[in-house]
């Protein structure tokens, strides 16, 4: 009798998962990969390193940006099948060799990508009128640092503070701010870039064309002027219907461990579950993405 009770329990239990909807395919949505030098030349190093590594995704289905930072230390396969650092792979295959990997371990099509060179950024971010953000007495440290203390609007502390594009910069570069590491670095990133897409919400298209101008001669990509065009409407037409600016980030917090690579520190990333929670964002509505991610 108990077993009759478990096997029909069993098979009851297999009926509901077989009968919940999953969810339907997001099929709205364009990636676009952004890739940003770890250098500070004044112009585009092939061989740098990309220590930024974002994948832009425009949502028209549900009329959001998502940006979602992959970590620099990331362990990945290259084109090849060995596992190397993902911050190597434009340096030794060029935006192919990154595209391809991230295609494979996310399960995308990437649209295209851009390797920028951050200094040609910092004027961009002074025309937008500069950036205010919230720092501790550890990012203040590190970014007198950096600065050497040499600049006119540096920061008297911690605090609230008002941040030019060469301050910004700094703030966003730094991995010196005690625990934290590479995660720290990307979240301060994204709450700079998250200003910035609200105050772009301002802006005509023409003006955000004239930002493309002023950044261009810092950038390299694999995309066309005519797919620059339609990128740039495209993100103008979100900015414009209010979209909601959503942050992720690649590894998700219990789905990696600590190892070396070329006795270097890396992440082992499980990137078939990151990979689900990426898919599980992309295919839910604003609201329901932790009930997906839960389910």
């Amino acid at each position: 009798m108990t077993h009759r009770f478990f096997a029909a329990l069993l098979a009851a239990l297999c009926l509901m998962l077989a009968a919940a909807p999953a969810l339907a395919e997001n099929t709205q949505v364009k990636h676009y990969l952004l890739l940003g030098e770890d250098g500070y030349a004044e112009d585009i190093t092939e061989d740098a390193r990309t220590d930024t590594i974002v994948l832009v995704s425009l949502d028209a289905k549900y009329n959001r940006v998502i940006m979602t930072s992959v970590l620099r230390d990331s362990q990945i396969n290259n084109p090849r099948g060995n596992a190397t650092k993902i911050n190597l792979l434009y340096k030794y295959y060029g935006f192919e060799g990154i595209t391809a990997c991230l295609e494979r371990e996310l399960g995308i099509e990437i649209e295209g990508s851009v390797l920028v060179n951050f200094e040609h950024v910092k004027p961009v971010i002074d025309a937008l009128g500069g950036v205010d953000i919230e720092i501790d007495e550890s990012e203040y440290l590190a970014i007198r640092k950096i600065l050497l203390g040499q600049d006119p609007n540096m920061p008297e502390g911690p605090g609230l503070v008002h941040m030019t594009g060469r301050i910004a910069l700094a703030y966003m570069r730094t991995r010196a701010t005690g625990e934290g590491g590479d995660f720290s670095r990307t979240q301060r990133q994204r709450k700079v870039v998250s200003q910035l897409f609200d105050k772009c919400r301002s802006l005509s298209l023409p003006e955000l064309v004239s930002i493309y101008n002023q950044i261009s001669p810092g950038l390299k990509m694999d995309l066309s002027a005519m797919d620059i065009l339609g990128v740039i409407s495209s993100g103008y037409g979100l900015i414009a219907g209010d979209a909601d600016f959503v942050e992720f980030r690649i590894p998700q917090d219990g789905t990696y461990s600590y190892t070396t690579v070329n006795g270097s520190s890396a992440l082992n990333v499980r990137w078939k579950t990151n990979m689900t929670l990426f898919h599980e964002l992309l295919d839910s509505a604003p609201g329901e993405e932790e009930t997906a991610a839960a389910s």
